[in-house]
């Protein structure tokens, strides 16, 4: 029997990995996701997918957002209404925009992706589905309107952070919650904690809420304050973990990542 790649093996783990609850979207099918599997990581490719191209550079980020973006439908939400408006802080390539456009195609989407290589994917994939009442922005969000330091991976682990060689624009995400929002999801890889402090008076305007948090064992007092923020703004809010870690939470070893990644679904309540 032929080896297996151990880029194989590691996709089949992730893939295992987040795979916890049961699937109520669409899968990959199984040629595509072998096909998937065996790419090299980095030259630009493309899958057909519901009428359009679905352009990439890294498969096993790809398999792993469509898994829990598409197949587990993590951002299904009801809006009470056809044309939602929708902020998506932290784009990525676009697969998420692209679940909300279908899921709402009258909804107004603002989405902001501050790495270059991934906005390039986002502009692509937009073009390629036709995307309608969406606007793409290059910006990280934080806590003001002007530049900030980020560290570009071209991928997702991009961050904002001391440590970054380049600037990129900002924009204050509190300003755009002066207006109501029917669905806000941030994911922006460690920045949240700043942002939810600066967005504490305003996210009484939100309906619906989704946080991905990253942290460290060590900073847990920032997760627990901005769970009041969320409390004491209305929302009743579900936590499911995203990514395990920290092999002996007893013991502490050094991290080059982050030790907690948790999922953060916040409903004002008596919604």
């Amino acid at each position: 029997m032929a080896s297996r790649s151990v880029f194989s093996i590691a996709a089949e783990g992730i893939l295992k990995k987040f795979r916890k609850s049961p699937a109520t979207g669409e899968r990959l099918s199984f040629w595509t996701e072998k096909y998937l599997k065996h790419l090299p990581q980095g030259p630009l490719k493309s899958i057909p997918w519901r009428g359009g191209r679905l352009w990439f550079t890294k498969s096993w980020e790809l398999m792993h957002s469509f898994d829990e973006i598409v197949t587990g439908e993590i951002y299904r939400f009801q809006a009470g209404n056809d044309t939602p408006r929708i902020l998506d802080c932290g784009a990525n390539i676009g697969l998420s925009v692209l679940y909300f456009a279908q899921l709402y195609p009258q909804a107004k989407i603002t989405a902001f992706e501050p790495d270059a290589h991934n906005f390039a994917l986002l502009k692509k994939n937009m073009e390629s589905f036709g995307v309608q009442n969406v606007t793409i922005e290059q910006k990280a969000i934080w806590i003001h309107n002007d530049s900030i330091t980020f560290e570009s991976t071209g991928g997702q682990g991009s961050k904002i952070g001391e440590g970054g060689s380049i600037t990129v624009a900002s924009a204050r995400l509190a300003d755009l919650l002066q207006e109501p929002a029917d669905f806000l999801k941030i994911d922006i890889e460690g920045a949240e904690y700043a942002v939810i402090k600066d967005c504490a008076n305003v996210l009484r305007n939100v309906k619906h809420l989704f946080l991905e948090y990253h942290g460290a064992i060590g900073q847990s007092h920032e997760l627990t304050e901005m769970l009041e923020i969320l409390h004491h703004n209305g929302f009743d809010y579900y936590i499911r973990e995203a990514a395990d870690n920290v092999k002996y939470p007893y013991i502490r070893e050094r991290s080059s990542g982050f030790d907690q990644q948790l999922n953060i679904f916040g409903v004002r309540r008596g919604n």
